[in-house]
């Protein structure tokens, strides 16, 4: 077991109890000896007292005693993006960062179609009318023919326009280079972002936080949009302006909005006081960042996390290193 016994595994998420039984059936017998310890922990805040004696992390939220915990071998964060540890930066040089690039893709995919069919569709209002009582008819509008601009087609963007295609939607997107991508129907460059703004119905992000996007949406941006389009943030709520947001919807540079994702990041992912602005802007549903999270995601998540274990122990490489962490790893 690369020299580790009992090999310490500190889990820190609030689905901690089902990456722990993911363990326990891949290592039934190393479980029981004790030749794994599994050391759990639903937030930072109910850490068990001898988490410091960790030799691998699977965690969601960030634990800012990692530079100090000398057995760690490796870690993984159950979360597609790695952005939040880039900016963190304490991540020791030895230890890679394990993730699952568009492990997010299939939820964010459905959760982003639903906001567009409510958008069109508006069954918050129908349901509202139901509360009341009131019977009342609603044209609707159809996603068939409509222009989908999906800004950054990675491996959310791509399940997203998978799905769009089902609904005869015009897909087009962004990425770094121009390459044919299944279910799309043009690509543009990333410097392109103004002209797939202007002709789309439908403005999702997609892409992860860098000093390239942060705050890309902006008042500027808005104005460009169609005034008949949506606007969906399921990715960074850094990556918008929140008052020219408020703006455009107030002032009907776009028809209405809808957002995941927000600024404050503590309690992670993100949070969004009762008091913030944003409650009582026109048009725009306001969901608690849970576009990803579907009862798969442990599921989805821990397979690598189990997988990686298995190597570990085996000596072998490990599978999904973030880019650029890890560098000073050795296999043993």
């Amino acid at each position: 077991m690369s020299g580790f016994n009992p090999l310490n595994i500190l889990i820190v998420q609030v689905e901690a109890d089902k990456y722990a039984d993911l363990i326990k059936e891949r290592f039934p017998e190393k479980v029981a000896n004790g030749e794994i310890r599994l050391l759990l922990a639903y937030d930072e805040l109910s850490l068990p007292d001898d988490f410091m004696d960790a030799h691998i992390i699977g965690t969601w939220p960030l634990i800012v005693e990692i530079p100090q915990m000398k057995n760690l071998q490796w870690m993984m964060t159950f979360s597609s993006g790695v952005d939040h540890w880039e900016k963190w930066g304490q991540i020791p040089a030895r230890v890679p960062l394990i993730h699952v690039p568009g492990g997010s893709g299939i939820p964010v995919a459905e959760f982003t179609l639903g906001l567009m069919l409510n958008a069109t569709k508006q069954f918050n209002k129908i349901w509202d009318n139901q509360k009341e009582k009131k019977y009342e008819r609603i044209q609707c509008q159809e996603l068939h023919g409509k222009t989908l601009g999906i800004i950054g087609l990675g491996g959310i963007g791509r399940e997203i326009a998978k799905r769009a295609k089902a609904f005869d939607m015009n897909v087009i997107g962004t990425e770094i280079q121009i390459i044919d991508i299944p279910f799309v129907d043009k690509v543009y460059l990333n410097d392109q972002l103004e002209e797939v703004l202007k002709i789309s119905d439908f403005v999702v992000l997609s892409c992860p936080e860098t000093k390239e996007t942060l705050g890309m949406m902006n008042a500027e941006r808005f104005k460009i949009m169609k005034p008949s389009a949506y606007f969906i943030n399921c990715a960074r709520g850094s990556l918008v302006i929140k008052e020219d947001l408020i703006k455009a919807l107030s002032e009907g540079w776009i028809a209405g909005a809808a957002n995941d994702t927000h600024w404050i990041k503590k309690p992670l992912p993100s949070f969004l006081p009762s008091d913030d602005e944003l409650w009582d802007a026109k048009n725009i549903f306001i969901s608690p960042h849970i576009s990803s999270w579907s009862d798969m995601y442990a599921q989805r998540f821990g397979s690598v996390f189990v997988e990686n274990i298995d190597r570990f122990i085996k000596g072998e490489p490990l599978i999904n290193v973030a880019p650029g962490f890890g560098l000073e790893y050795k296999v043993s």
